[in-house]
């Protein structure tokens, strides 16, 4: 696939969602139903596509730094109206369609685990790690991904807390909920 048609199975995907809003927001008798500068479907494609930078300067690149730009006060207040759920939605409609264009009777797939530092809050126990040796406390979320080589996709992703982390479970629900039929896995032996 060319990438313009990979980037089209992705909008498709985000837009799809953003016409039935109403199982993945918080609010669905009333979040996003009027019309903003901020719709789910830009929300969302924001979101997926941030790069590194500044929330401003990443609204700035989203909207071709135009007048209309709207705050990062206004996109975080949008952005918590949507359910983690979607994501997931558009991640697995987006990887079926991809599998769905491959031909290969034996793809070649690779397993790992990496942490991944989010936003510090000591209620949540069991991701919260209190800081020693003068440093600061932090908050690790523990990404478990099933990627394949050949394609350069990612199939699968389970999302664990770092104090709950396992990576042989989380291996075992992939393969448990996948529908490839048959796989070469490579994976770490590492213990969880």
């Amino acid at each position: 696939m060319k990438p313009k048609q990979i980037k089209k199975l992705l909008v498709d995907e985000i837009q799809k969602l953003a016409d039935n809003p109403q199982d993945y927001c918080t609010n669905p008798g009333s979040d996003f139903l009027r019309k903003r500068k901020l719709p789910m479907n830009k929300i969302l494609a924001g979101i997926i596509g941030m790069g590194s930078g500044s929330l401003t300067n990443e609204l700035l690149d989203l909207f071709g730094a135009s007048a209309d730009t709207p705050t990062s006060s206004a996109f975080v207040q949008q952005r918590k109206k949507i359910k983690p759920e979607a994501f997931k939605k558009i991640f697995d409609g987006f990887s079926s369609k991809l599998i769905d264009n491959f031909n290969e009777d034996m793809p070649i797939l690779a397993v790992d685990g990496s942490d991944v530092q989010i936003p510090t809050n000591p209620d949540d126990l069991n991701s919260f790690h209190s800081g020693k040796d003068g440093r600061k406390s932090y908050n690790l979320l523990h990404i478990n991904a099933l990627y394949n080589i050949n394609y350069s996709i990612y199939h699968d992703v389970i999302i664990q807390k770092s104090k709950e982390k396992n990576e042989h479970n989380a291996l075992q629900e992939m393969v448990d909920r996948s529908e490839i039929p048959k796989a070469l896995v490579i994976a770490d032996t590492r213990d969880s």
